[in-house]
């Protein structure tokens, strides 16, 4: 080959050589940049779904209140349960077809005539409706009864209270005690305080339209001054109540815990709950800490089942059984379920409401537990689910875990943890699957921060939790609140009967 041909050869080699090797460049070079784009877009996309997942929160996937909800998961809501009530009347085969409502037949609700009224009203036709006549002395062919009830007018009754001074043959002189209700020279008696208090305290209105309400029935000025001062004096008289109501809660075999939070002026503080179907008692503390219930001196020493939402402060009461909130549990399962891949946490919510199905119908026949075979079953079930959700959410290389897959990790992680505490409702039937009698013993605090906004005084908001304690407990026992505060202004604290 001619040296020529040769070098000619030789060039077209480098520069195929050069291509490649700018080529090799240029190809690393967009594979890095399609990494980069590729890493990029997966953190969008999940910044995507935390989002998304984030805008369709509501409160039947979250801890946020239903007042929260938007119109469109409000609009769902109905929409489900219309759903509901669509499948129940088609399980219904061959039952006659009903309207909503009162059903014809069903015994009614109404408010009953009484048989003795306390006064008779007469009125007779004083004109014939067809020629005009007087019917003065017309005979009386029929009576039609109908009965108002209403209450009086209120009027202020005032009672005076002398106490006489007698002189013994001893020579001493000896006066008469004024009754706990005779306060001073002019007082207001236990049932108008009691009502004062209860608008207060049962109805939540703050204390200056409680003065006007309270002047408007009562037709006289109310002082703010004399309002307010019912709520300490009221406190005072439940300290006997209190301690009974804690030794009562101590020794029951079944107790709900909460913790909400409040505030006092600026700061933020906390109410504490313990409470089984016969009591409730509230304690203020401005810590959520566990010194909080430690000083209000149930939980130390309760040895029964205690129910709550997995806090870990609650765990750390040795002496008691631990169950844990299956409402919480079924929300933290919605919002991961609707995750890519998370089908597990719609299996596991599904599960966990056919054992609560089953140990209803179980209780329903009188049974103390559910057949062994059965629950066998169902933790069998349990166990696959929990493990398909640490499977569904590993460790990812290189980065933490994101809102969502943390979400997923942590309940799932949560359930195999506290297998016992999470299944305990199936295991024992005596034991609840939510934890709605604590989260109903609350919900005042919540409705109280609605309508009366912030406590001035930490002092006023341990009152709080006195009189409400009082007045929840009475309520359980169906004891009417005007009743029993009026017994405690006349000095007579009342106490819910003992079970056993």
């Amino acid at each position: 080959m001619p040296e020529s041909a040769q070098e000619r050869f030789q060039a077209e080699i480098d520069a195929l050589r050069a291509e490649n090797a700018f080529l090799a460049s240029d190809n690393a070079t967009l594979r890095a940049e399609n990494a980069s784009f590729a890493a990029e877009v997966d953190v969008l996309t999940r910044r995507i779904d935390e989002l998304t997942q984030r805008v369709g929160k509501s409160s039947k996937n979250s801890s946020m209140p239903p007042s929260s909800d938007s119109p469109k998961h409000k609009a769902e809501a109905t929409k489900t349960r219309a759903e509901r009530r669509a499948e129940a009347k088609a399980k219904r085969k061959g039952d006659v077809e009903r309207n909503r409502g009162k059903q014809p037949g069903a015994p009614g609700a109404n408010l009953a005539m009484r048989r003795i009224p306390d006064g008779i009203v007469y009125h007779p036709p004083t004109h014939c409706d067809s020629c005009g006549d007087d019917l003065a002395d017309a005979s009386v062919e029929g009576i039609e009864r109908r009965q108002v009830f209403d209450f009086p007018t209120p009027v202020l009754c005032c009672v005076e209270h002398r106490a006489v001074t007698k002189r013994c043959r001893c020579g001493a002189a000896t006066k008469g005690q004024f009754p706990s209700s005779a306060k001073g020279p002019a007082s207001y008696g236990p049932n108008v305080r009691a009502s004062a208090l209860y608008l207060l305290m049962g109805q939540h209105l703050p204390v200056e339209r409680t003065a006007q309400a309270m002047a408007s029935l009562l037709g006289t000025p109310v002082s703010t001054g004399f309002i307010a001062s019912l709520v300490p004096e009221a406190a005072c008289g439940l300290v006997g109540f209190l301690d009974e109501l804690k030794a009562r809660l101590r020794a029951s075999a079944l107790l709900h815990v909460d913790e909400t939070f409040d505030q006092v002026g600026t700061k933020k503080m906390w109410f504490h709950v313990a409470a089984n179907e016969l009591y409730t008692f509230l304690t203020a503390s401005m810590t959520r800490a566990k010194s909080a219930p430690d000083e209000a001196g149930v939980l130390p020493e309760f040895s029964g089942v205690m129910v709550h939402d997995r806090l870990s402060m609650y765990f750390r009461y040795p002496k008691a059984t631990h169950a844990i909130c299956h409402a919480h549990v079924q929300r933290d399962l919605a919002a991961v379920g609707i995750g890519f891949d998370q089908g597990w946490a719609n299996d596991m919510a599904a599960l966990l409401v056919e054992m609560n199905n089953a140990a209803h119908r179980a209780r329903d026949k009188g049974k103390s537990h559910l057949p062994r075979r059965m629950v066998d079953s169902f933790l069998a079930r349990y166990d696959e689910l929990a493990a398909a959700g640490l499977d569904a959410n590993p460790k990812p290389v290189g980065r933490k875990r994101d809102r969502l897959e943390a979400d997923g990790y942590n309940i799932a992680a949560a359930l195999i943890k506290l297998r016992p505490e999470a299944t305990r409702f199936a295991t024992d039937l005596s034991v609840p699957f939510t934890n709605n009698e604590a989260e109903s013993s609350i919900r005042m605090v919540k409705i109280h921060s609605k309508v009366s906004g912030c406590f001035q005084s930490f002092t006023g908001a341990q009152a709080f939790a006195a009189i409400r304690s009082y007045l929840a407990t009475a309520a359980k026992h169906e004891v009417g609140a005007l009743d029993v505060l009026a017994r405690l202004f006349h000095g007579e604290t009342w106490m819910p009967p003992r079970t056993t």
